[in-house]
């Protein structure tokens, strides 16, 4: 039930017109726009169909009677399709003047300015969204490269010799493996968002095979203790990503 107009705030009303119009103009805008290009295209059609048709006449009277068939097939399948673009054209002027008078009545309403910049904003904001879906795109494939890079590193390093095994001097063992495993696993969380899951199980089946696979390399053993630190840093690394995915949220709701 609709309050009286004494009771009802102006800002309310014109938000309110806003949420209705604001799609219909929009989409006011894109007809329009579509049927400017097909005008465009048409209109060209129609000047390369006369072209070729006055090339087909002969001259400038039109009399010329000894035309080849063939010649006289493609003066007329020219000439049809001037009588069809010409006849498209006039559809689209009716319907552009028709668009265009309905947008006129939209914009000479009370919130005319403000559906304009609304559109001009939303235009803006769908190319920031199309540019940053894009670099999406590159980082997610850089974050599976780098985690695949990073996975055959830690498999190299559990597995060598130990005078084979590439360290960090000033990084103590259990904090290299955890962070080693933290980088793995965000850099797959990032570029794998819809399996993650997988991601974590899969990544404590490595912690367990590889320690297991100690067991067959030479100088090197495998301990619960290396199992417990690999697993701490693949979860921290999962959550890591997860929670700042949950802390952007509300910034883009905003």
């Amino acid at each position: 039930m609709t309050l009286p107009a004494r009771f009802r705030a102006s800002h309310r009303d014109q938000q309110t017109d806003l949420d209705r119009l604001g799609p219909l103009y929009r989409q006011l805008e894109q007809v329009l726009a579509g049927i400017e290009r097909e005008f465009a295209g048409l209109s060209r059609r129609l000047d390369e169909a006369r072209t070729r048709a006055a090339a087909l006449m002969g001259n400038e009277d039109g009399i010329y009677f000894d035309r080849e068939p063939a010649d006289e097939a493609r003066l007329v399948e020219a000439e049809a399709q001037m009588m069809a673009a010409f006849r498209r054209i006039e559809q689209l002027r009716a319907q552009r003047s028709m668009l265009a008078a309905w947008r006129a009545q939209i914009e000479d309403s009370g919130i005319g300015r403000a559906l304009r910049d609304g559109a001009g904003s939303s235009g803006r904001f769908s190319r920031f969204l199309r540019l940053m879906r894009a670099r999406m795109a590159v980082i997610r494939h850089l974050s599976r490269f780098s985690g695949w890079v990073l996975m055959l590193v830690i498999i190299y390093a559990t597995l060598s010799g130990i005078e084979q095994r590439p360290s960090v001097a000033w990084l103590m063992p259990d904090i290299e493996r955890s962070l080693a495993f933290l980088a793995a696993a965000a850099a797959f969380a990032i570029g794998y968002p819809r399996q993650r899951p997988l991601i974590f199980a899969a990544g404590l089946a490595a912690v367990i095979s590889l320690e297991f696979a100690q067991g067959w390399a030479p100088t090197r053993h495998g301990t619960p203790h290396d199992a417990w630190v690999k697993a701490f840093g693949l979860c921290t690394g999962l959550l890591l990503v997860i929670g700042i995915e949950r802390l952007r949220q509300p910034g883009r709701s905003s």
